[in-house]
């Protein structure tokens, strides 16, 4: 998908970061955008500059853990609009940084309800539609290296993006020969603010309390800014990616090692229950 002329994107997390690079980047080529963030007055700000830019910009605060008003902005956005060609499933969070046996339970749902959940209903809600009008669709689903490498400390978002992996090659095969193709994004660190999205948990003080996972986030934050590239760099992945109908959108060469090792240990193991 390289034409954007005369398309709607839906994006979440659309106010900031990730989101905010490709709708504008989209945008500039001639989308319409429809932005969905769970953070109004980011998402405000956000639509002014980008209609100061020439780009047609429409609002919808949303948290994506609500399925009701998930499907209410859907079908509004559709009403409006008549279709949406591009439905970018971007909308994420840290999950903070706990080992396995002290993750606090809130912090597991909220991870599980923003990484996998909003992607689903994102899906469940638009896919319809898309398959309905007989244009040219894709559809980006956010998951990250950690759906394909797991790190100490990540458990509750590693098991997200595993699964937000998983979701997207199932569909890659359900839509395959139709109108609509699919792509799975997959970053290691980017210059955004995902260390910090314990801003919007739900029960953010007691579960940063619970959870004592402020100073591992403080590394991640650190780490970001000392080693993650940037929104633009990952836009015109993301871009090329999309016009080249390209299905797993690394952005991070140098992690290759670790990947590489993963699929080495499976190979091995399995070797254990081939023949001969």
């Amino acid at each position: 998908m390289n034409n954007f002329e005369n398309t709607v994107g839906f994006i979440t997390g659309g106010a900031a970061g990730i989101g905010l690079g490709v709708g504008r980047a989209l945008g500039l080529k001639g989308m319409t955008l429809v932005l969905a963030d769970v953070e109004p007055e980011t998402l405000a700000k956000t639509a002014e500059d980008l209609r100061g830019e020439g780009i047609t910009v429409h609002t919808e605060v949303l948290d994506v853990r609500d399925a009701d008003a998930y499907r209410e902005v859907a079908e509004r956005t559709l009403e409006t609009h008549g279709k949406v060609n591009f439905l970018f499933n971007n909308a994420g969070v840290g999950g903070g940084h706990a080992i396995a046996g002290e993750t606090p339970l809130q912090d597991w749902r909220w991870v599980v309800d923003v990484n996998l959940l909003g992607v689903v209903y994102g899906v469940e809600f638009f896919l319809p539609a898309m398959r309905a009008c007989k244009e040219p669709c894709y559809i980006i689903n956010t998951a990250s290296l950690a759906g394909h490498v797991s790190n100490p400390g990540m458990g509750a978002y590693c098991a997200t993006k595993f699964a937000v992996v998983g979701y997207s090659e199932a569909m890659r095969h359900e839509l395959a020969g139709s109108d609509i193709e699919i792509s799975v994004l997959c970053p290691a660190w980017v210059k955004t603010r995902i260390a910090q999205s314990r801003r919007n948990h739900p029960d953010a003080a007691e579960a940063a309390n619970a959870s004592g996972e402020e100073d591992g986030m403080n590394k991640i934050d650190e780490i970001i800014a000392n080693e993650g590239i940037s929104v633009e760099a990952l836009t015109e992945r993301v871009v090329t990616g999309m016009a080249a109908g390209t299905f797993y959108l690394f952005t991070h060469p140098d992690f290759w090692p670790a990947v590489q090792e993963r699929l080495d240990r499976i190979t091995a193991d399995y070797q254990e229950v081939m023949p001969g």
